[in-house]
């Protein structure tokens, strides 16, 4: 799983909202909110979009979709 409320509050901070993430990753509004919902799993060409369309640092992707939960 990953931090869906930073990646929200991150998106918020700069003025992203779903239906301009869905379209710069070529996605329909009802896709990314299923992945977002965790009902579809995001790829690597997604990450490399949403880097550059939020945009996200090193730090931010990995806190989002690669911490580990449970370990501080």
């Amino acid at each position: 799983m990953f931090d869906v409320e930073l990646l929200r509050k991150i998106m918020q901070r700069n003025g992203i909202t779903n239906e301009r993430l869905a379209c710069a990753m070529g996605k329909s509004r009802d896709n990314l909110q299923r992945k977002l919902r965790g009902e579809l799993r995001f790829t690597l060409a997604d990450l490399r979009i949403m880097r550059e369309c939020i945009p996200l640092s090193d730090d931010e992707l990995l806190q989002i979709f690669f911490r580990t939960y449970g370990v501080r």
